[in-house]
């Protein structure tokens, strides 16, 4: 009898790793109106039916704090932060109903807040891009951010607009940000405060 406890509690050892796991990859968020959205096993549900398979499921970041679900103006929205490498991770923005989630963005990972004191929501940010040789002039670094504004989520371009003139030193819109070749991006002067930053040297 004493052997079958014995065995009774291994398997429980053994299996408890595996069942935290479970655990561990869901995300469970309830409306306003009582309704559970779930994403466990790389799918999205609606009161527990599939409504979405994930396209990379082992990509999505389950404990990542950005993962959330907004209701505004009627419309609910289920934000998921995936694993972007090589590059910086990505936060997907659904249309959430009760039969269907609908991919509205691909955003850079971010906190989701009023970045700009506008009383609305934003999310977004710049990728990585490859270092340039010389010093003095850098490749341009788009950003792109969102809103959350009467129920839609629309690009931000104002919000857009100032981060660019913060990281690069000026703006450039979508259409002339690729260099002669078709790639992106066309190179600029380092920003001043960078350039400063670069060429000061502690005294000797």
């Amino acid at each position: 009898m004493k052997y079958k406890y014995i065995l009774v509690l291994a398997i429980i050892i053994v299996t408890l790793p595996a069942f935290r796991l479970s655990v561990k990859n869901i995300l469970s968020f309830k409306t306003s109106t009582g309704h559970t959205i779930k994403v466990a096993r790389g799918q999205i549900l609606y009161d527990n039916k599939i409504i979405l398979k994930i396209k990379h499921p082992d990509d999505v970041l389950y404990e990542s704090k950005s993962n959330r679900l907004i209701e505004d103006h009627g419309s609910v929205f289920l934000f998921i932060a995936m694993a972007g490498n090589p590059n910086i991770d990505r936060l997907n923005a659904f249309l959430i109903n009760s039969t269907k989630a609908t991919l509205l963005v691909d955003a850079i990972l971010s906190p989701i807040k009023d970045h700009d004191g506008d009383g609305y929501l934003e999310f977004g940010g710049r990728d990585l891009t490859e270092v340039y040789g010389n010093p003095d002039s850098m490749y341009y670094i788009p950003s792109a951010y969102y809103e959350i504004r009467e129920g839609k989520i629309y690009p931000d371009n104002t919000l857009t607009r100032n981060k660019d003139i913060k990281t690069n030193g000026l703006y450039l819109p979508p259409n002339k940000q690729l260099d002669k070749d078709g790639y992106c991006c066309k190179v600029v002067p380092v920003p001043r405060r960078k350039h400063k930053l670069r060429m000061a040297t502690p005294c000797s």
